[in-house]
């Protein structure tokens, strides 16, 4: 009997082992199909390969599934549209477009990887009729949304209503319209950022809301900064996607607080702006930053050209009267010490010889709610050939400006991305404890935009 129940215990751990053994067999099974099922996820997301002397450039398409071709068609309509806006108004040719939906949603899952984030691109289309959603993640196909309750008159009324209400620091109207506004735009993708961990957001507007003080979107009094970081940009194809991490090196610093025209008002913060970001920068440890200064009679556009060819730079940054008006390019304008540099001649001072990855713009003011300042503003970047821009849609306090760029860049260099960067000062702005409470309005930090290139 003692042998027979030996036998028995013998047999079933023999069963028990063998069962085990199958079990860790599956196991590994499921976890090198998954770990397949990921790396080729990964390779048709993340796999860009160009050959150049050939002309040819394969980009790999999204993860998760092909876009239909008629929608396919329609997404790159729009991108198109969104081009002709700027070409129409530039009056010069940009680009071709040419990268599909799913060429985009693969650049978006490479720069997500590479940055640490996630990146989605969102596009706000006013269609006279009904607004116009379409979203695409880094892993998707677009995602598209009508409305035909917010036709184009109560888009625009509500839009005016809240930038109006910001200027007037009206906390009231300001809430009720920015909810509206988010309930429109944010809302209807809440699950699907959620779901996609979408923490940085591009938005392409169209004519109408492109100068849309964005960061100041709210729900339930909690603002849109503080969930994303964002940028704006004029269409993805015609947005540098070439990642390299920023790296801060020299900044050159510019600007007039007076002018050869006496006739010009004065600029006073533009000289205690430059001088807080050179004591602040410099004072840094580790000391990321050189600054470089340009300023009154030395911001004409001989000497600017001749800083810029003799030294390279990482960063320039302009304080001075830049104003974004109705009408064609050439009514808009950066003041320098002697002349209006106006926007359609931006690119006769050689900017991207510079090397600079961002252009700063302090002291904007844009007619909002115009569509052809607005496509100034937005095209900012785009005709000064760099690949990113901070602008003001309104003119902002001085002291308010000085502090927030003076964060902004102390955060800079070691943030993954420049909308990460501007988010994190923007947010402290919001947030900061020893400013007054009406210090902590949008009025403050919303007027703050990236252009273009977010990462």
């Amino acid at each position: 009997m003692a042998f027979t129940a030996t036998s028995d215990i013998a047999s079933d751990c023999t069963k028990l082992h063998n069962r085990k053994e199958r079990q860790i067999a599956r196991l590994k099974l499921s976890l090198e199909e998954r770990n397949v099922r990921n790396m080729h996820r990964a390779l048709a997301a993340l796999i860009i390969a160009t050959v150049i002397n050939g002309g040819i450039t394969l980009i790999a398409s999204p993860g998760y599934a092909q876009t239909s071709p008629e929608l396919t068609k329609k997404v790159l309509q729009m991108e198109r549209d969104r081009e002709k806006e700027f070409e129409d108004y530039f009056k010069e040719d940009l680009a071709t477009v040419s990268k599909t939906a799913d060429q985009t949603a693969a650049e978006l899952s490479r720069l997500s990887a590479i940055t640490g984030t996630g990146s989605a691109l969102l596009y706000v289309i006013p269609r006279k009729t009904h607004l116009h959603l379409v979203l695409i993640t880094p892993d998707g196909t677009p995602i598209v949304k009508d409305f035909y309750e917010v036709t184009d008159p109560l888009l625009f009324e509500t839009a005016q209503r809240f930038h109006t209400s910001i200027l007037r620091l009206n906390q009231a109207v300001t809430q009720e319209t920015g909810q509206q506004l988010y309930d429109w735009i944010i809302k209807p993708y809440e699950q699907e950022l959620k779901d996609a961990r979408i923490n940085l957001l591009l938005f392409c507007l169209g004519d109408g809301i492109k100068d849309l003080a964005l960061p100041a979107l709210s729900n339930n009094n909690k603002y849109l900064i503080e969930s994303y970081a964002m940028a704006r940009i004029p269409a993805f194809n015609l947005i540098e996607t070439t990642y390299k991490p920023f790296e801060s090196g020299t900044l050159l610093a510019m600007g007039a607080s007076t002018f050869q025209d006496s006739t010009i008002p004065p600029l006073p913060g533009a000289t205690k702006e430059l001088n807080l970001l050179n004591q602040s920068l410099n004072a840094q440890r580790p000391n990321n930053w050189t600054v470089k200064r340009l300023e009154n009679n030395n911001f004409t556009q001989g000497k600017i050209n001749q800083q810029i060819a003799s030294t390279p730079y990482s960063t320039l940054h302009i304080s001075t009267h830049s104003q974004f008006r109705p009408g064609k390019a050439d009514a808009s304008y950066i003041q320098l010490w002697d002349q209006k540099l106006k926007l359609n001649a931006l690119n006769t001072i050689a900017w991207r010889q510079s090397g600079a990855d961002l252009i700063v713009l302090s002291s904007c003011q844009s007619a909002l709610g115009d569509k052809d300042a607005a496509n100034g503003f937005a095209g900012l970047a785009l005709k000064a050939g760099i690949p990113s821009a901070i602008g003001t849609l309104w003119s902002i306090n001085d002291k308010t400006t000085a502090t927030l760029m003076k964060n902004f860049y102390q955060a800079l260099p070691s943030s993954s991305t420049k909308a990460q960067a501007l988010q994190s000062a923007q947010v402290a702005a919001l947030r900061a404890t020893n400013a007054n409470i009406a210090e902590r309005t949008p009025y403050y930090w919303a007027g703050f935009s990236l252009i273009s290139t977010p990462w």
